[in-house]
């Protein structure tokens, strides 16, 4: 009887650890980071940025102003925050947090579609606003996906890339 008991403990033992090896395992979701956070900290760093409006995944139309930016499934968006020039101009930065960064491909060609079409835009009406959307930038950390156009790109995107420095 006794015999069964240990047995029975030790199975169940190993049955937790597993759970906990599932629970724990599997694709990495890196660090737990805010996208409005991290936009706002990468706007601060461009002084040359004009005023912003502000959208996010926590406004009550989050879910339909993400289809300006974005036609990926909404479904797949964790959390995000895009700004975008108040005057019209080219500027926006956005940070998109998904569930899970096996769809950060598909976002990032969603994204240079958006610019594409951007430009298409700026062509008809705003010419001069062209080289800022040609020197636009999408990169990615894991499942988080950054859109920037602004004229201090590099600066920009080194900011979004400390976030994950400091982390490691």
């Amino acid at each position: 009887m006794e015999r069964i008991r240990q047995t029975l403990g030790l199975t169940l033992a190993a049955l937790a650890l597993l759970a906990m090896c599932a629970c724990a395992g599997g694709e990495d979701a890196g660090p737990d980071l805010d996208p409005a956070d991290m936009a706002r900290a990468m706007m601060d760093v461009d002084t040359t940025l004009p005023e912003m409006v502000e959208r996010s995944s926590r406004d009550a139309d989050g879910a339909d102003s993400f289809t300006y930016l974005s036609d990926l499934d909404y479904g797949k968006v964790e959390a995000y925050f895009y700004a975008c020039a108040d005057a019209g101009t080219a500027e926006e930065i956005a940070v998109v947090k998904l569930k899970d960064k096996g769809d950060a491909a598909a976002l990032m060609e969603s994204l240079h579609d958006h610019i594409k079409a951007r430009q298409g835009t700026f062509e008809e009406y705003d010419p001069e606003q062209l080289p800022l959307t040609e020197d636009a930038v999408v990169t990615r950390e894991g499942r988080y996906v950054t859109l920037i156009v602004s004229k201090k790109s590099g600066l920009v995107q080194k900011e979004f890339q400390n976030f994950f420095q400091q982390e490691k």
